[in-house]
């Protein structure tokens, strides 16, 4: 099942996922489950962009997150991700989404500990309408 739009193709998987192509070769987007193993991303991506994703996830589904983004970046690849942290994060950090997360949440050893090293905080990266909660940035580094 093919579908062209502008400068982009898409096809949809077996599966349900939808890859769609830029007809310059240079950009493809993946729709679809996040935890699902596909063979042809590993080792494949020298930085990875996630706005709010992983702060999303229930905790148990984390670590699943975690290793594919793990098997998906190069060694040396680059993660920015973006969470909420909430004022009164000790006491409602399991309430969500969006859950409330620090840098020792995401630097857990079944989060991205076991795989990516903490390269730098950037605290609040912009305003959001969310009362007394922040949008953080974090920048990953593969080992």
């Amino acid at each position: 099942n093919h579908f062209k739009e502008g400068s982009w193709m898409s096809e949809e998987q077996d599966d349900g996922t939808i890859i769609w192509k830029h007809d310059s070769g240079r950009a493809t987007l993946y729709v679809g489950d996040a935890l699902v193993s596909r063979p042809e991303l590993v080792n494949k991506f020298d930085a990875v962009y996630d706005k709010d994703s992983f702060g999303a996830l229930q905790k148990d589904m984390r670590a699943g997150f975690c290793k594919r983004l793990s098997e998906y970046t190069k060694k040396g690849g680059t993660i920015y991700i973006e969470v909420k942290l909430k004022e009164n994060h000790h006491e409602v950090k399991h309430i969500g989404p969006p859950f409330s997360l620090k840098k020792e949440d995401l630097m857990a050893e079944e989060n991205f500990g076991s795989a990516f090293e903490h390269v730098k905080e950037l605290g609040s990266v912009y305003d959001i309408p969310i009362p007394s909660a922040m949008q953080t940035g974090h920048v990953l580094r593969k080992k």
